[in-house]
C-alpha cells in the first residue's frame, strides 16, 4: 500500500492536534475570547470574584487587599468586587470570608468566553457538554458523580476506563459535544451547564435559565490551567485543581530542566504532520511547543496547514512525527522512494504521535507526549526515563486507573522502548 492509498485511510484517523505552551504572565484583556487569549490574559489568576489580589487562590490576603482598596491604599482590581454589586465595601469582605470558609451561597465566575456567570453553590447536578473537555476535567477533579448528562466519547478515550457509567447518561451535547439540546438539558435539572466557548453560551443560558459556563482546553496551554481552576471553583474541587496544576508543572520541569541546557546545534530538526485533508504528509502541524520543550527544533514554527513534499525534503528533518501514525502509514513513509534522502527516513526516525482526541483539554496525552518526545529526541539524556511507566502513573493520577497509557500505546501505534 502506497502513500496515495494510505491517505484514504488517513481520513478516518484524522483528529485535532493541539499545540501547547505555558502561558503564565498577566497581560491585557483579549478582544476575542478563546483558550489561547484567555490563558495569555489571565495567566496564574483565578478568575473568581473575590480574588482581589489577582493570584491563584482566594484567601486572607484578599481580605487585606479589599481593606486596602476601601482605605485608599490599594488599586481596585477586576475581581475585588466579590459580591458583584458594583462597589467595593464591607460586603465584599463578608463574601470573601464565606468563600474561604466554604459557606458561600453563590460564586461569580468569569468564564473562558469572558462572561460573568453567577453560580449557586453547592453544585450537585452538572450537564457537561463542552466537547469532551468538561467531561474529562470533571473526572480528573473527582466530580464525575455530579454529572447528570454529558458528552461521551465514541472512540478510545481514558473516560472509558475512569467513568464507564457515564455512557448510559443522557447526551444533550451530542456524542463528543457536537450540538446542544437545551430542552433535554433542562429536563435533567442541572445546577450548572458547561459548554464550549465556540457555542452560544448566552443563548443557552437564556433559554435554559441555568447558569452556563463556557470553557475550553487552550490550544496554547499544556495543563489547561484556566479550565481546571474555573471548573474546580464552580464544583468545589479547587484543591484538586491546584494539585493537578502543581503535578503538571513538576513533570514539565523534570524535562525542561534538562532540555533547556541543550545547545541548538545538538537538537534534532523535527517535522510533525497529519490530521489534515488531502495529503496528510503535506499537512504540517505548527506551534507544537512540546517539540521545543522536549529539545527539538520545530521546522514549521507556528504555521499549520498544507506544505509541499518538496518543502519537507528541503527542511530535511531528523525526526518525522505523524499524528495518528499507524504502522502501515509509517512504513509507507519509510519506503517512499521520493523521501529516501530525508535524514529521518534514512535513519528510520519516523514515529506515531498522539495529542488530541475529540476536543481539547487532553492534559494526560499532552504531558505524556512531552516525556515521549524527549526520549525520542535525546535517548542518551533520558536513558533512565521509563515512558510507559511514567505514562501510566500520570494517567492514574488523573483518572484513578492504572494501565491506561499501555493501552494507548497499542491503540495509536506509539513507539515502545524495550
Amino acid at each position: 500500500m502506497g502513500l496515495k492509498e494510505l491517505n484514504t485511510m488517513r481520513g478516518i484517523l484524522s483528529g485535532t492536534l493541539i499545540s501547547v505552551a505555558l502561558c503564565l504572565s498577566l497581560v491585557v484583556m483579549p478582544a476575542v475570547a478563546d483558550g489561547d487569549s484567555f490563558a495569555q490574559a489571565y495567566g496564574d489568576t483565578l478568575t473568581v470574584y473575590g480574588n482581589a489580589n489577582s493570584d491563584d487562590v482566594i484567601d486572607e490576603d484578599d481580605i487585606e487587599y479589599v481593606r486596602g482598596i476601601i482605605d485608599g491604599t490599594k488599586v481596585e482590581t477586576q475581581f475585588a468586587d466579590a459580591d458583584y454589586d458594583g462597589q467595593i465595601d464591607e460586603g465584599d469582605i463578608a463574601q470573601i470570608e464565606l468563600i474561604i470558609a466554604g459557606e458561600e451561597d453563590y460564586l461569580v465566575i468569569l468564564d473562558m468566553d469572558n462572561r460573568t456567570v453567577t453560580v449557586p453553590t453547592p453544585v450537585e447536578r452538572i450537564v457537561s457538554a463542552a466537547n469532551l473537555d468538561s467531561t474529562r476535567t470533571l473526572i480528573q477533579l473527582g466530580a464525575e458523580d455530579k454529572i447528570v448528562g454529558c458528552s461521551y466519547p465514541t472512540s478510545w478515550s481514558p473516560i472509558w476506563y475512569a467513568a464507564p457509567e457515564l455512557e448510559s447518561l443522557s447526551q444533550p451535547g451530542g456524542a463528543g459535544g457536537k450540538s446542544f439540546n437545551v430542552e433535554e438539558a433542562v429536563s435533567l435539572e442541572p445546577d450548572v451547564i458547561f459548554i464550549s466557548t465556540n457555542s452560544n453560551a448566552d443563548n443557552i443560558q437564556e433559554k435554559s435559565q441555568v447558569p452556563t459556563i463556557a470553557v475550553t482546553g487552550s490550544a496554547d496551554n499544556l495543563w489547561v490551567v484556566d479550565m481546571l481552576r474555573i471548573t474546580g471553583a464552580a464544583t468545589g474541587n479547587d484543591e484538586r485543581a491546584k494539585d493537578l496544576i502543581a503535578f503538571t508543572k513538576e513533570k514539565v520541569d523534570e524535562i525542561t530542566e534538562i532540555t533547556s541546557e541543550i545547545p541548538d546545534e545538538d537538537k534534532p530538526v523535527v517535522y510533525c504532520c497529519g490530521g489534515g485533508q488531502g495529503n496528510w504528509f503535506e499537512h504540517c502541524m505548527g506551534g507544537l511547543s512540546e517539540i521545543e520543550w522536549a529539545g527539538g527544533l520545530n521546522v514549521v514554527g507556528a504555521t499549520c496547514g498544507q506544505v509541499s513534499t518538496e518543502q519537507v525534503i528541503k527542511w530535511n528533518p531528523d525526526i518525522i512525527l505523524i499524528h495518528f501514525g499507524t504502522h502501515e502509514i509509517i512504513e509507507a513513509v519509510l519506503s517512499d522512494p521520493v523521501l529516501q534522502n530525508i535524514n529521518a527516513v534514512r535513519n528510520s526516525a519516523v514515529y506515531s504521535t498522539k495529542v488530541g482526541y475529540q476536543g481539547r483539554g487532553t492534559l494526560g496525552q499532552h504531558l505524556i507526549q512531552l516525556l515521549y518526545l524527549a526520549k525520542l529526541m535525546h535517548p542518551d539524556k533520558f536513558e533512565d526515563l521509563d515512558v510507559e511507566k511514567e505514562g501510566n502513573e500520570i494517567m492514574e493520577h488523573l483518572y484513578g486507573v492504572d494501565g491506561i497509557y499501555t493501552d494507548m500505546i497499542e491503540e495509536y501505534d506509539l513507539y515502545r522502548w524495550d
